[in-house]
Parts: structure tokens; C-alpha cells; sequence
């Protein structure tokens, strides 16, 4: 367990990557922490690896590819509360997947675990996800003001390639013009590049955001990673229970970045 807790604190070192393909065909392994304002501690064995880990912050479960954690938990920060018990989770040795701390659609914390798509993208075209893993209902996703992904559940995911450019992007519930809960927010979408979306919070404690993260090199081959976790604008102010598959859990490397005003 040392060891572990040797290698997970050198891996929380990584705020952004830059991964060889080879490295990545291997794993590439990140938890996103997507519940607004709830500080968490993560407990592996019995002993804090992440300490104050806060909402919109990304980290990097790389180098401990085909690692058992054992006994995880994700408690209150500073607080023995434990808010989800994940038991024993044994990290995949390869794949690219992405985990996110955040509510289900009753308001509960939970994990999902999603896995990222990396075919290639053809030229002069970027990869479009959202993923609804906020406290709401069904939800439609609107492109330059159009339907793009209808019926959107918690906690699915969606995709299209599309040419690059920008696309203003809003979303509203499923069937509904209204309210817009996010957006409208211009998001590029980026040759060989996949653009992730995350709707997450709380419909109705009023703090609905995004964060999105993104994969770059996706023309031929992933070569780098970059996330930016931080909430895209909205409308409305800003937007872990059941692990299920945890058993499988992916990468993604990480910066800080608002959607349509990144620095």
C-alpha cells in the first residue's frame, strides 16, 4: 500500500500531459471531481492519497494502471463521512476512460465511468461528446440553435464528428425551448480533436455548470491530452452510492480552461 500511495501522489504531480501514442495505447486513467461546492478526501487502505480534492479539479490515475486500490473511498474533506465506498477497484491495465464524481438524476453522489472514444477523426473534423451527469432530468442538446442530441439521460453520453469550426450550444429540457439551463456557450470543435462536455450539479439547488475536458491527436493517433475543468457560462448560476463498473476507469490529462473564453 505504500507503494500505491507512492506512485498516486507522484501521478497528482501531472497537471498537464503530454502522453507518447505507445503510452497511451497502454492506459490513460483521470477522475474528474464533478460535484459543486463539496471538498472530498479520496482513502485508499485506510489513508488520504487525495486530500481537498474540489469540484472541478481533474486527477491523473495514469501510472497506476493495472493497481488495485484498496478499500476506496471518497469521504467529506477533513470528515470521516464517507460519500461513496467504492471497496476494492482494480484499474485496468490499458484502455482510455475517464471517471467523474458526480450526482445522479435523485441527487446522489455517485461514480460513472465513461469510455473515450479515440478512433480517428477524418480531416477537417472534431469529435463533439456530452455527457449528462447532473442532478436533472432528460435534456435536449441544441447546436447553433437546432436539436443535436435528444432525450439525453444521466448518466449518458452522446457523440458526433463534425466539421470544424464553432458551434453555440444550449441546453434545454428534453422537448422544451425552455428554460435554458446552459448556455448559450460557443464551443470549437477542432481538427482531430474530441471536445468532451460534462453537464453536472444540481438542477434544483440552481447549480447547473459544465466542465469539459479534450483529446487532441485524434487525426491518426492520440498524442496528447488536455483537459479544461473548468464551468463553461450559463444561464443559470453554476449546475459520488452505486460504482458499478468502476471496475474500469480511464485517463485524462488535465488544465483549467472556460469554455469560449480560455486564456
Amino acid at each position: 500500500m505504500r507503494k500505491l500511495i507512492s506512485l498516486l501522489t507522484a501521478a497528482l504531480l501531472m497537471a498537464v500531459i503530454a502522453i507518447p501514442a505507445s503510452a497511451q495505447e497502454e492506459a490513460r486513467i483521470h477522475l474528474i471531481h464533478g460535484i459543486p461546492d463539496t471538498p472530498v478526501d479520496v482513502v485508499a487502505g485506510g489513508d488520504v492519497v487525495f486530500a481537498d480534492f474540489q469540484f472541478g479539479d481533474t486527477q491523473d490515475l495514469s501510472a497506476l494502471a493495472g493497481e488495485t486500490l484498496v478499500g476506496l473511498q471518497v469521504r467529506l474533506a477533513g470528515t470521516e463521512t464517507v460519500a461513496i465506498d467504492a471497496g476494492d477497484t482494480a484499474l485496468p491495465a490499458s484502455g482510455n476512460y475517464t471517471i467523474i464524481a458526480h450526482l445522479d438524476e435523485a441527487g446522489t453522489p455517485t461514480l460513472a465511468v465513461f469510455e473515450n472514444d479515440t478512433s480517428s477523426i477524418a480531416a477537417g473534423e472534431g469529435r463533439l461528446i456530452v455527457r449528462h451527469t447532473a442532478q436533472a432530468p432528460a435534456v435536449d442538446v441544441k447546436a447553433n440553435g437546432s436539436v443535436a442530441f435528444a432525450g439525453l439521460t444521466n448518466p449518458n453520453s452522446v457523440q458526433a464528428d463534425l466539421p470544424v469550426g464553432t458551434i453555440t450550444a444550449e441546453v434545454v429540457p428534453a422537448g422544451a425551448d425552455e428554460p435554458v439551463v446552459i448556455g448559450p456557450v460557443d464551443l470549437p470543435i477542432a481538427d482531430g480533436s474530441a471536445l468532451i462536455v460534462y453537464a453536472v450539479g444540481s438542477l434544483d439547488a440552481g447549480s447547473v455548470s459544465a466542465l469539459t475536458e479534450s483529446i487532441t491527436g485524434l487525426g491518426t493517433a492520440p498524442t496528447a491530452v488536455n483537459t479544461g475543468n473548468s464551468p463553461v457560462g450559463s444561464t443559470v448560476p453554476a449546475w459520488a452510492a452505486g460504482l458499478g463498473a468502476l471496475l474500469l476507469v480511464g485517463a485524462v490529462g488535465s488544465r483549467r480552461a472556460l469554455v469560449g473564453a480560455r486564456s
